[in-house]
């Protein structure tokens, strides 16, 4: 061609790959984002059971003020200026009980949706929620229910297998928190203000989510884990599993999207896991501050000594003491096995004996018992479940029987030494 060089050959120029700028980048993060919005709002609706054909708002609300309740166990008073009722006092047994008989009976699937505020809850009860139906008068449905704090709560009682036919009566059930706190010191006055049974919409279902999830939790078994479900009323799925959802959902809609592009889809991944995360540990630091709040109200401004005596379990707390009393002068390798009907009293009895070498009774430890040479006493208490043949002094026990000794016996409280396997 002319203009060549002899000898030299010809090098084609390369086409130039223009970059986009990051502006343009800035949809695919957009899509990315919008695509977790997406998703999470889609397992929003289907874990608060929305029902899609529902009004955004309830069409028909049941309301009902809190003066309209009776006291049915405990002490109250209407306020009638604001037409309250007032609790002031537990009943018999600590618990306290308002109750409404409806003059017209609803129908339990057309307002599956409860709504209540109180006024001064405090911490240290729980809160249940009672009803009569129309084809079982007699019997008296109870639900635990998420306490309501300064703001009104809401609970989906469609869930219920109970709330069917037609409700007769409805009411509210409080008592000191289970293995919590002791009973004469659980108790504060508060007021029942509103009560609403609503129609179903989509803001009653996410409402009574928002109310299960964000609602007060006293200290539980399962409070050891800041993700498991610790509630002890009846709850919908936890947030992490939403969570998890939501993410899960939103990298399978992009990488079917934007199939060429994993580095987005595996970023928006991580970063959705990173902000997922964070907003779980916000909500079970408030939960937790909470929780700290009922334990200041129970053991501030107390000595030492004496916050060792607030425990639901005082009688425990008292047969535990007696026996460390009792076995003060026993070798410290004796084996003290602790034996009742409940397991958790059995753990609870177990724990004030320390530092004592207390364990809990289990049945397959028979053998090792008749086994060893360290001393062996056993502590009941409660215990149907084992017996004491005085005349041939033998102790027996669930596939348990050995010679023993009656030590001490008081209330429900028994402590015997054991002697010998029998034969």
């Amino acid at each position: 061609m002319p203009g060549e060089i002899p000898g030299r050959s010809v090098v084609q120029p390369r086409p130039v790959e223009l970059v986009a700028p990051a502006r343009w980048r800035l949809p695919w993060v957009a899509s990315a984002a919008l695509a977790w919005v997406a998703a999470a709002l889609g397992v929003l609706l289907v874990v608060a059971a929305v029902p899609l054909f529902a009004p955004l708002q309830p069409e028909h609300r049941l309301s009902h003020r809190g003066a309209e309740f009776s006291v049915r166990a405990g002490i109250g008073a209407t306020l009638d200026e604001q037409r309250q009722l007032s609790i002031t006092a537990t009943g018999e047994q600590r618990i306290a009980i308002q109750s409404l008989p409806l003059d017209v009976p609803v129908a339990a699937g057309e307002f599956p949706l409860l709504r209540y505020r109180w006024r001064g809850f405090p911490r240290s009860l729980e809160l249940s929620f009672v009803f009569r139906t129309a084809g079982d008068p007699e019997d008296v449905q109870t639900v635990a229910l998420p306490p309501a704090g300064r703001h009104p709560a809401y609970f989906d009682l469609s869930r219920l297998p109970a709330w069917r036919g037609r409700i007769t009566e409805i009411g509210f059930a409080e008592s000191p928190a289970a293995q919590l706190v002791p009973e004469d010191v659980a108790f504060r006055p508060f007021s029942l203000v509103e009560v609403q049974l609503w129609s179903p919409s989509w803001r009653g279902s996410l409402a009574a989510l928002g109310t299960d999830w964000f609602a007060f939790r006293p200290w539980a078994l399962m409070s050891v884990s800041a993700l498991g479900p610790d509630a002890p009323w009846p709850h919908k799925p936890a947030p992490a599993l939403a969570l998890l959802a939501s993410i899960l959902t939103a990298a399978a809609v992009l990488a079917l999207a934007i199939r060429r592009r994993a580095r987005l889809v595996a970023g928006t991944v991580a970063v959705a896991f990173a902000v997922g995360w964070v907003l779980l540990d916000v909500r079970w630091l408030v939960d937790f501050g909470e929780r700290a709040a009922l334990t200041r109200e129970l053991h501030a401004g107390r000595p030492a000594a004496a916050r060792r005596e607030v425990v639901p379990d005082r009688e425990l707390l008292a047969a535990a003491a007696r026996v460390q009393g009792l076995l003060a002068g026993e070798a410290p390798h004796a084996r003290i096995v602790v034996a009742t009907d409940a397991p958790y009293a059995m753990l609870r009895l177990s724990w004030h004996l320390l530092p004592l070498n207390a364990v809990p009774w289990q049945a397959t430890a028979a053998a090792a018992l008749a086994s060893t040479r360290a001393p062996v006493w056993v502590v009941t208490h409660a215990a149907s479940g084992w017996r004491f043949d005085a005349a041939r002094r033998t102790l027996h026990g669930p596939a348990f029987a050995h010679r023993a000794r009656l030590v001490l016996a008081e209330g429900e409280l028994r402590v015997y030494r054991l002697d010998g396997a029998v034969p």
